[in-house]
Formats: structure tokens, sequence, C-alpha cells
């Protein structure tokens, strides 16, 4: 059984990947990403995805495209970043 830090976290990925989905053809070339959560304890894969997406630590921020590449780099590390449209 999940606890409700899990369930809310998961419910919040959903949220993000049923939004970004729903973006196909959108108006917004940009997002604005921020790093909530440390990386550590994340595996070498979502480290990797945070350097792609030019995070560095924790608070940082960075403006990507809007493009089927860089929702994939976005949903794989949803629950480490606060995403604006912009």
């Amino acid at each position: 059984m999940a606890s409700r830090k899990v369930l809310k976290r998961q419910q919040v990925v959903e949220d993000l990947v049923r939004r970004l989905s729903q973006k196909q053809g959108a108006t917004a070339t940009t997002y604005h990403l921020t790093l909530l959560e440390s990386e550590i304890g994340g595996t070498v894969r979502q480290r990797a995805t945070l350097r792609c997406l030019g995070l560095r630590r924790r608070g940082s921020r960075s403006m990507v495209a809007d493009t089927p590449q860089m929702r994939g780099r976005i949903r794989a590390v949803a629950h480490l970043l606060a995403v604006e449209e912009g």
C-alpha cells in the first residue's frame, strides 16, 4: 500500500502527462522547467535526462522548446520538476 505522499506525486505526474499530451499542435512553443527535487538517489539515466534539459542543481531553471523529444524527457523526470508553459 502506497503512502499519501507517493499517491499525490503519482497524481501530479499523471496530470502533467495528460496536460502535455493534450498540447499536440498547441501554440505554446516553450516550457519553463524548475528542478524541485534533488537528483540524488535517481538513476544514471534520470541524471543524464536532467542534464539534457539543462538542469544542474535543485532550484535551477531552464527553458526548453516544445518538441516531442523534450516532452518525452520531461515525462521521464516529471516527478522531480515543476513545468510552466511560456
